[in-house]
């Protein structure tokens, strides 16, 4: 019977070698792809998924806080405390994710005022602009490639010079220079 459970278990070594190999090599392969590719592909990615957003460039945005012909936009920043402290965009104010519809009607003085919001990346902030645009806000936008595309064209922030990374994934994303510790 020892026999038979010793060739059960050798059986499974092989296959298990196999899978464990093909998951390192593409895990590696996906670590370096990361820094080139990561946040164009995750710009064109929150641009598909949320397809009912509108989306503004960070170049737009630039031109738009430079022309005083425009209704001011408030600019609300949802990423944590801890990330907004590090940085955030210029007159830019942090509006928690958790913030309830109640609070957030309480926030917006009127439903056609221009908000404009961003994250790291774009995904949280694309699910505020959903929310806003399903409280009847009608001129939200989301901040595609969010602050990392921001800091990345090389647009001013306010606090610090580098950006939070939110997380393993975000540190591969931004450049070196634009990296909070």
């Amino acid at each position: 019977m020892s026999s038979v459970s010793t060739t059960k278990k050798r059986r499974w070594i092989k296959p298990t070698l196999i899978v464990s190999g093909v998951v390192i090599v593409l895990t590696l392969g996906f670590w370096l792809w990361l820094p080139s590719n990561g946040l164009p592909t995750a710009r064109k990615f929150i641009r598909w998924k949320f397809d009912d957003v509108s989306h503004t460039t960070p170049a737009e945005l630039a031109a738009r806080l430079g022309n005083d012909d425009h209704t001011p936009a408030l600019l609300w920043d949802v990423r944590r405390a801890d990330e907004f402290s590090v940085s955030h965009l210029p007159n830019a104010i942090r509006v928690s994710p958790e913030t309830t519809d109640v609070e957030l009607k309480d926030i917006i003085p009127e439903n056609n005022q221009p908000i404009i919001v961003y994250c790291s990346v774009g995904y949280r902030s694309a699910k505020m602009a959903r929310r806003l645009k399903a409280l009847g806000h009608t001129n939200v936008s989301n901040l595609e490639g969010a602050i990392f595309a921001w800091a990345t064209e090389g647009h001013p922030l306010e606090g610090g010079k580098t950006v939070h990374p939110y997380n393993t994934f975000g540190r591969r994303m931004l450049a070196d220079e634009l990296e909070a510790e």
